[in-house]
C-alpha cells in the first residue's frame, strides 16, 4: 500500500475512532470506506441513518482531498486503479 493511502486510512481512524487494521486491503474504494465507517459507528446528534451516511461521506471526501489531493471521484472509484494512488 502507498504511503499517502496509509495516511488517508490513519486519518479515517482518527476522525471516526475506528480501527482499520486488517481491513485496508478490502477497503479499495471510497464507498467501501464509507460503508465500513457507517457500520462501525453510531449516528450522533439525532441523525437518521441516511444523514449519518451523508455525514461520513462528506468527511471522507474532505480526508481524500486533504491527504490524497483527490477532489473528484465516485464511491466506486478504486484507489489504485482509477484514482491512481501510489
Amino acid at each position: 500500500m502507498s504511503r499517502p493511502l496509509d495516511e488517508f486510512f490513519a486519518e479515517v481512524e482518527e476522525e471516526f475512532g475506528v480501527e482499520l487494521d486488517g481491513e485496508t486491503d478490502t477497503l479499495d474504494t471510497p464507498g467501501a470506506v464509507i460503508d465500513y465507517v457507517v457500520s462501525a459507528t453510531e449516528p450522533s446528534d439525532g441523525m437518521t441513518e441516511d444523514e449519518h451516511r451523508d455525514h461520513v461521506a462528506s468527511v471522507v471526501g474532505e480526508l481524500l482531498a486533504r491527504t490524497l489531493g483527490i477532489t473528484r471521484y465516485s464511491e466506486d472509484s478504486r484507489f489504485l486503479q482509477e484514482l491512481r494512488v501510489r
